[in-house]
């Protein structure tokens, strides 16, 4: 009885692609308007492989997205953009690509028939490679003297020398834990530590 009710104040639709929103309360939403949890994302888009900055700067300025710089330390160093975004289920939502930010470097068939769009929350532009600082500062007390921790950390060539002179009599082992601590001694592929949670 309360859903028939309900069902003669509200607007019940199955299908939400093709209905434009009638009121604030409609069921259906626009697609930029669903929450993260419900859109499946894409990564951040990397554009500093090419090593070309101003072609990253004109990609970005033309297309409103992509990294110009990948990773960093602190949080007001690491880069943040909107990542292309579509909806779970492309019938939850509402697509206007009027409306709607819409992703310009893809074919206009495939923007309408997937809902893609850029989103409104930006994601940060870091890259992650299974390293833990955990794990490394553990390897680096416990077995740095025989350098696994710069094998863990990619740099095979200086683990091997630190293996082969035992840590450099303890003095190369040493100095690689306060460079770990203090933030210096990073991955080789300068990616970002994992995170725990």
């Amino acid at each position: 009885m309360v859903l028939w009710l309900l069902s003669l104040v509200w607007e019940v639709r199955a299908d939400c692609s093709t209905a434009k929103p009638l009121n604030v309360w409609s069921i259906c939403k626009n697609c930029s308007e669903l929450p993260e949890y419900l859109l499946e994302c894409e990564e951040v888009f990397d554009l500093t492989k090419d090593n070309n900055d101003t072609a990253a700067q004109n990609f970005i300025e033309e297309n409103g997205y992509g990294c110009s710089k990948m990773g960093g330390e602190r949080y007001f160093e690491v880069q943040r953009t909107p990542v292309v975004c579509k909806p779970l289920d492309k019938f939850a939502c509402w697509y206007d690509a009027t409306q709607d930010q819409p992703v310009k470097n893809r074919k206009l068939e495939d923007r309408q028939q997937y809902h893609l769009f850029l989103s409104k929350f930006d994601k940060p532009c870091v890259e992650y490679s299974g390293h833990y600082f955990q794990t490394t500062l553990i390897f680096s007390l416990l077995l740095g003297i025989l350098g696994v921790d710069r094998f863990c950390l990619g740099w095979t060539g200086m683990g091997v020398g630190k293996m082969l002179t035992i840590g450099g009599l303890g003095i190369w082992w040493i100095i690689d834990i306060i460079l770990l601590i203090t933030g210096n001694l990073v991955p080789n592929d300068k990616s970002n530590w994992e995170t725990l949670f």
